[in-house]
């Protein structure tokens, strides 16, 4: 699970401007790496953008994170969930915010605040990952399509056809259309904004169903289980919005579900549950 050589990297990200991260989200994460790391000085950091910290705590309230009371301030919140969970909390709303929330993205945005939901609500049956890691890794994993919606016009044409190429990867038709592919712009994206390294690579490779082969590295069952609670969790959604199976459920059924040690009966179990939660959601977008 290697990461791309640079001239790898170089060409897969020519034309395209990955988003900076903000300087907010850079001096958070400073603060939470340092080790006089202090709660109140993180709340005065997210405190200090009204609307970021407003953003954020909509989300800490969100059903996704099931807090038994309601937290109305930063400074309530960072006792609850911690620095790190706030932290990752603060990236998803800067994402949102760098990559914009006009029409074109609407469904986008729907679909991935979804699927994040569920990225966290599914750590409750499978261990592995923390929940505020798998809710981040669901909002960053597909945020190079947001990248590439936003700078090639055609774009949302190469989406409709990858989701119904079946004898190819996802990615593959991508870069044949556009020499580039959302996995690797996500990956830079993710790697620029200083996020943990199991979300960057597990963003890079979520369409690569060889990191569940026997002979993968060993040593990345973390990455292994974020992909596929994020490619189950997509399957739901996609069934939950559009009633329908795309190509990445097809080639990802089988691999995902035996590193997850599930069989057809616990997947219906799981996506009568998934499709209640669903239900039950806010309006996402």
């Amino acid at each position: 699970m290697s990461s791309p050589a640079p001239s790898e990297l170089e060409r897969l990200l020519r034309g395209v401007e990955i988003p900076p991260c903000p300087a907010i989200l850079t001096r958070l994460q400073k603060e939470i790496a340092s080790p006089n790391a202090s709660l109140s000085a993180v709340g005065t950091l997210i405190s200090s953008d009204v609307a970021l910290a407003g953003s954020v705590l909509k989300v800490a309230n969100s059903a996704a994170f099931g807090l038994s009371r309601k937290v109305t301030t930063i400074q309530q919140a960072l006792p609850v969930l911690g620095m790190r969970t706030l932290g990752n909390l603060v990236a998803g709303v800067a994402l949102r915010n760098a990559l914009g929330s006009h029409q074109r993205l609407d469904r986008f945005w729907d679909s991935t605040l979804r699927i994040a939901h569920l990225c966290s609500r599914l750590t409750k049956e499978f261990r592995g990952v923390p929940a505020d890691t798998a809710y981040n890794f669901g909002l960053f994993h597909d945020c190079g399509i947001g990248v590439l919606m936003g700078r090639i016009p055609d774009y949302r044409d190469t989406l409709q056809l990858a989701n119904i190429t079946y004898d190819r990867p996802f990615t593959a038709v991508e870069e044949e259309r556009h020499a580039t592919h959302h996995a690797a712009i996500g990956y830079l994206l993710c790697r620029s904004w200083g996020l943990p390294d199991e979300i960057s690579t597990a963003t890079l490779l979520h369409h690569d169903m060889s990191v569940f082969e026997p002979g993968a590295d060993a040593t990345a069952a973390k990455t292994r289980t974020l992909i596929a609670l994020a490619t189950l969790s997509a399957c739901f959604v996609g069934s939950f919005l559009r009633m329908n199976e795309d190509s990445i459920w097809q080639r990802g059924r089988t691999p995902v579900m035996a590193h997850l040690g599930i069989g057809d009966s616990d997947f219906f179990d799981l996506r009568e549950m998934a499709f209640e939660t669903l239900e039950h959601m806010d309006s996402p977008v």
